[in-house]
């Protein structure tokens, strides 16, 4: 449908939507369908085929300054209704998805509290992996409503006026410190049988 040409950002941009083959420095071509543009990153975002023939897909991301060529294949396929790990079809989608997983990291960093013991640290974890759960201190807060005391961390340390978030909470509080007693007794028990140290 188009013949080749030195690629311009005006002709990267016309061509959003469509089937191109991008002829690329050093690096052969690469065909698929042109998603996006981004002028800020001067790059193009195409979607292409793992293999010749394969409906599988992957996106890759093109500088405009590695390309020599650009030609129109064809014009853009029927509409796909993807879900939430559809293929990326933006650099806005790809700059969401990074923002997310820094988020995730920055608050995975907040959740580790470097005055409690570890085991402390894993009745904070079971706590959150169902409950927002933050730290006041050495003592843990749960969904604001509850309250867990140091320095012992048990069902008796936990406080709070909303009966059904407090005894939801104690009940995760026992559970965990149920299977750590247990984990613990089991350490000792290899340790007295000789499977650790080293003598």
């Amino acid at each position: 449908l188009g013949g080749k040409m030195v690629p311009t950002p005006q002709q990267f941009a016309s061509s959003v939507g469509k089937v191109v083959k991008v002829t690329l420095k050093n690096a052969g071509d690469a065909k698929g369908e042109l998603l996006a543009i981004d002028a800020e990153s001067k790059s193009a975002v195409l979607n292409l085929a793992t293999e010749p023939g394969s409906s599988i897909k992957h996106t890759v991301i093109v500088r405009w300054e590695h390309a020599t060529a650009l030609e129109v294949v064809s014009e853009p396929p029927p509409p796909k209704v993807e879900g939430e790990d559809s293929i990326l079809t933006s650099v806005e989608a790809i700059k969401k998805r990074e923002k997310r997983a820094i988020d995730k990291a920055a608050d995975d960093a907040r959740a580790l509290n470097a005055e409690v013991t570890n085991q402390t640290q894993n009745i904070f974890n079971a706590l959150r992996k169902t409950m927002p759960c933050e730290w006041n201190g050495t003592d843990m807060v749960v969904m604001g409503l509850v309250t867990i005391r140091g320095p012992k961390y048990t069902p008796d340390s936990c406080e709070g006026v909303d009966e059904s978030a407090l005894s939801r909470v104690r009940k995760v509080v026992r559970s965990s410190s149920t299977l750590m007693d247990m984990s613990r007794a089991m350490m000792t028990l290899h340790v007295e049988d000789g499977f650790l140290g080293g003598g």
